[in-house]
């Protein structure tokens, strides 16, 4: 007699939403497993670029070009030191993304946001109340010394990957030959 039958002596191992609730606990669930391929392949790309390095660049870059924002009839008013403004923040901002994009290419992206946040201190409102400035130089800092994978880090990644595999079909092949095997006793 299986546990389920103690609990609820209703119950039967051949009944079909029985089956249902397990292949859900199970994670054969369409819906489940789609979300969480999606979420799978979302994580692997962002792990593939320098992510927190290009997301702390492109903040340090709205810091900088914040103030700045506003009316073209302002930023004519202000002149040139209007217009650095623009010209610093929105280049951190390309680099962060030039970095994210091109992940080969990061070094050029990150030292060119390294030479534009540190000129924003004289040029764009103390470099964007000295965070921009900040955020600038660490997220550029992190993009420089980001490095992908090695060889033998991916082949780790892949024994793990195919550990998982076998341990999920063993789970697969338990459940189906417990239930075959439960509805053959009640039979």
């Amino acid at each position: 007699m299986s546990v389920a039958n103690e609990i609820d002596p209703n119950h039967t191992d051949t009944d079909p939403n029985h089956r249902e609730i397990d292949q859900n606990h199970a994670g054969t669930d369409p819906e489940r497993s789609r979300l969480g391929s999606i979420v799978h392949s979302v994580n692997r790309f962002r792990r593939t670029r320098p992510f927190w390095g290009c997301i702390i660049l492109a903040l340090g870059g709205w810091f900088v070009l914040k103030p700045v924002i506003g009316s073209a009839a302002m930023t004519l008013e202000l002149g040139v030191g209007g217009v650095s403004g623009y010209i610093l923040g929105g280049g951190m901002i390309a680099a962060a993304l030039i970095a994210f994009v091109l992940p080969a290419q990061r070094h050029f992206p990150a030292l060119i946001a390294t030479m534009l946040s540190v000129a924003s201190l004289p040029l764009a409102n103390l470099g964007g109340w000295l965070i921009g400035m900040f955020l600038g130089i660490v997220g550029a800092g992190m993009v420089f010394a980001w490095a992908p994978y090695s060889d033998k880090q991916l082949a780790k990644f892949a024994a793990r990957a195919e550990r998982r595999a076998e341990r999920k079909a063993l789970r697969k092949s338990g459940s189906s030959s417990a239930s075959t095997s439960g509805s053959a006793a009640s039979a």
